[in-house]
């Protein structure tokens, strides 16, 4: 038993009264009438006073009644760990949030505290689970009752760069429970209840029936972020100026407007190009650089943003790539007139930032053995020799890229002849729509090729007059259908190249694709596709990297951004070396080859990660649990755990009992007192 106010045990001394009392207390002589007493005697005696005590009930039910009024002052009471004995084992996950937003000042240290904490408040013999998490979670210590390990896997906690996902970690931690041996189960939440950190999509998402899911808050503190939310850009350009435009949304998340943000573009870590703007509360502004120069090669670039309230996402890394042109081949039937190619050489030529000489011969006209200086084929609705088929293919597996497109002048057999089994798909019959038409459906707005068309949509206003009716093979992927549900674009992949079927034309004979504006840079999406060059400008903290081998088979040597040598890196079926990004900046990837240098690859923190906005905590707790699992907010104890104390007091209301059973004690006092008092007048 534990004492709020021991103080009052003084009271006790209040014990010695009754006793006084019974003790000094005189019964008086009766008087009686006697005669002279000339004649006695004087004899000389020793006097001796003697005090006994007397009604030792009534001084009981005195000294009783006189300790449980001290005692109720004194406000005893069990403590948790005094009580443990006659509960049930209690499995706790402390669950700590380790994603970026955690990195404002304070956040994973308060976290860190308060867990430890919830540690100290938990009983003898209760189990303790340790995870961290941001997008992914990990388990930093197993159920134990160790309370040292527990502190220590507090304290291994780092923060990351990753986007907050809380239906992840509460999945987990549920699954950490699911094993444990105990009669109770609890989930501690440490977090700043970050909005981005539950999606929509997870709405519907709720604990498990019987776990109680306890907060920790530590956003109140509100933070004030600018971030880069949505970049733009070429990644590959094959001049020396970049004439095209890149464009950086800057989105301020705070209430208020956003001053003096300083925004510095740096090119290879220099700074070429300074702004200064000034962004509406909940709002963003758009900013745009061109006509700057590009080494040969991949450059290492960055925004770097300053003047806003939280530093660990204002930097914001890509690449941009200045690479050599390649060279193309188009493929096409001799006609009369102009050629049915003319679409295509305008597509692949017109403009300056252009990727490929293009030249353009007749089947008749070409050599086999000079296909293989091209790194890019296009078959334009021709028929091909199988000896020119063969070579074309042999290229292919060596890594170009092919483009077929199919139109009158294709036909069955010699279609399916010269790609026999290695094609991605085989020809059925020509389709005939007989003036009516159809229009493109189903367009894998995800693939590189229809990337640049996510928003417009207006691949579909193509009318299709006519196509040949193809039948993917295992393997193949269809990346768009005709509204009647035929391919239209079909891709595979035989080597270490890859094929394009197009099953309508690529000149105006069964369709009017060349009569729109998105035909250009449609026809250039597919070429950059299949060059392998097009490289993503950037990546985002969470992906997997994938890097191939080397020429001669070896492994590429991987540095992350904080100069550490990777060497845990996993190897895929393919040879290729794969690295999760866990850090925001430049990895860089270096090859045995001499003079070579390293491979700069961008990675930058998720995007919804710079969102501040906060979740209410005990709306959010009463969304995910059901019926009266949730909890109520956690909130830290006075110092000395006076705080609990109180609580556990509070709630236990012993001193109650004690002031009722002293209550008791002074009526029973008064009953005897009154009956001894009684039994003297009658005797």
């Amino acid at each position: 038993m534990s004492l709020l106010t021991p103080l009052f045990l003084l009271g006790l001394t209040a014990l010695a009264v009754p006793v006084i009392v019974h003790l000094v207390r005189r019964t008086k002589a009766p008087r009686v009438a006697f005669p002279s007493l000339m004649f006695v005697r004087n004899i000389p005696q020793r006097t001796i006073r003697r005090r006994q005590l007397r009604n030792l009930l009534l001084l009981l039910l005195r000294c009783l009644a006189c300790a449980l009024l001290a005692l109720a002052f004194v406000r005893p009471y069990f403590s948790a760990n005094e009580l443990g004995a006659g509960r049930r084992r209690v499995a706790s996950v402390l669950l700590i949030d380790r994603s970026l937003s955690m990195r404002a000042e304070g956040r994973l240290a308060a976290a860190r505290k308060r867990g430890l904490e919830a540690v100290d408040r938990a009983n003898d013999g209760d189990l303790l689970a340790v995870a961290a998490f941001d997008g992914g979670f990990e388990v930093v210590s197993q159920p134990t009752a160790d309370r040292g390990q527990v502190r220590e896997a507090i304290a291994r906690i780092e923060p990351g760069y990753g986007a907050t996902d809380y239906a992840q970690a509460l999945r987990g931690a549920e699954g950490l429970l699911r094993e444990a041996d105990a009669g109770a189960r609890r989930i501690w939440l440490a977090t700043d209840f970050q909005a981005t950190g539950m999606p929509a999509s997870e709405a519907g998402y709720r604990v498990s029936p019987g776990i109680e899911v306890m907060p920790i808050d530590v956003g109140e503190r509100p933070v004030v972020n600018v971030a880069v939310t949505e970049f733009g850009a070429v990644p590959t350009i094959f001049q020396p100026k970049y004439t095209d435009k890149l464009t950086a949304r800057i989105t301020n998340f705070g209430e208020r407007e956003a001053r003096g943000i300083g925004i510095d573009f740096l090119l290879n870590e220099r700074s070429t190009e300074k702004r200064e703007v000034a962004i509406p509360p909940r709002d963003f502004v758009t900013v745009e650089f061109t006509g700057f120069n590009l080494n040969e090669g991949i450059n290492q670039c960055a925004l770097r943003l300053s003047g806003d309230g939280f530093a660990d996402d204002n930097l914001f890394t890509f690449t941009l790539e200045r690479a050599a042109r390649g060279k193309a081949l188009g493929i096409e039937t001799a006609t009369r007139g102009r050629s049915e190619s003319f679409y295509l050489r305008n597509a692949l030529t017109a403009g300056e930032n252009v990727s490929y000489d293009f030249d353009l011969k007749t089947a008749g006209a070409i050599n086999p053995a000079e296909v293989a200086q091209y790194q890019l084929l296009i078959i334009n609705d021709a028929i091909i020799s199988p000896a020119l088929a063969e070579r074309i293919l042999g290229q292919v597996e060596a890594g170009a890229g092919l483009i077929v497109a199919t139109g009158p002048h294709t036909t069955t057999a010699t279609f399916n002849q010269a790609f026999q089994t290695i094609g991605p798909a085989t020809l059925e019959g020509t389709a005939d729509l007989r003036g009516s038409y159809v229009t493109l459906s189903e367009v894998r707005a995800d693939h590189p090729i229809f990337e640049i068309f996510r928003e417009s949509g207006r691949l579909v206003s193509a009318r299709i007059f006519g196509y040949q009716r193809m039948e993917p093979r295992s393997g193949a992927s269809v990346l768009a259908r005709y509204e009647d549900g035929s391919p239209a674009l079909i891709e595979g992949a035989h080597g270490r190249g890859r094929i394009l079927i197009l099953t309508t034309t690529l000149d105006a004979g069964w369709n009017d694709l060349p009569l729109k504006s998105f035909y250009l840079p449609f026809v250039r999406q597919m070429a950059r596709h299949l060059s392998g060059r097009e490289r993503p400008t950037w990546h985002q903290v969470g992906e997997s990297l994938a890097f191939p081998a080397a020429a001669d088979g070896s492994r590429p040597a991987i540095d992350s951004p904080s100069g550490r040598r990777l060497l845990e890196a996993k190897q895929s079926a393919r040879g290729e070396t794969i690295i999760t990004a866990v850090e925001p900046g430049f990895y860089r990837v270096r090859y045995n080859t001499l003079g070579a240098s390293a491979e700069p690859v961008a990675v930058n923190p998720a995007g919804r990660e710079a969102d501040t906005s906060r979740l209410d905590p005990t709306a959010f707790i009463a969304a995910i649990t059901p019926g009266d699992s949730a909890g109520r907010p956690e909130s830290p104890p006075a110092p000395g755990r006076g705080g609990d104390r109180q609580e556990e007091e509070s709630r236990q209301r012993l001193w109650l009992y004690l002031l009722l059973a002293a209550l008791v004690l002074f009526i029973a006092e008064a009953v005897v007192a009154r009956r001894i008092r009684m039994a003297k007048i009658i005797g």
